[in-house]
């Protein structure tokens, strides 16, 4: 930011400028999603009442992708031995995809559904990617 400050604006700079707040703007606010879920993981954990037959088998850690980066989530895993199925209740209540967040799931398939190809789509987020 002091080199902006230091020279005659240009378009370049300008946009290198944007990027870096962006980027600085981002990692704050992932910060804060990351903490905030983790603790609405802690309290769904906490209140949780397993089904017959389920055990809790410890927590485990999932990196969570979301619309301003990735950050870890720790959250409660349960196991029914009978039924040979496992259940996350935070991943549920929070309503995770396949570890992306609700509005980053989204996001990806209004992409998909309007881009003409799979390809297009993945460079059009890549390109506007969230660090």
């Amino acid at each position: 930011m002091a080199s902006f400050q230091g020279q005659h604006p240009r378009g370049e700079a300008v946009a290198q400028l944007e990027v870096l707040v962006r980027t600085a703007v981002f990692k704050s606010a992932n910060a804060l999603v990351g903490w905030l879920l983790q603790q609405a993981a802690d309290r769904v954990d906490a209140a949780y009442q397993p089904k017959p037959g389920q055990r809790r088998k410890g927590r485990e850690t999932l990196e969570v992708q979301g619309i301003f980066g990735c950050f870890p989530l720790q959250r409660d895993y349960y196991y029914h031995p009978g039924k040979q199925e496992g259940h996350y209740p935070a991943d549920a209540a929070l309503g995770l995809e396949i570890g992306y967040t609700p509005a980053l799931a989204k996001l990806m398939c209004l992409e998909g559904a309007d881009a003409p190809t799979y390809l297009k789509a993945e460079r059009h987020l890549e390109k506007n990617r969230w660090h």
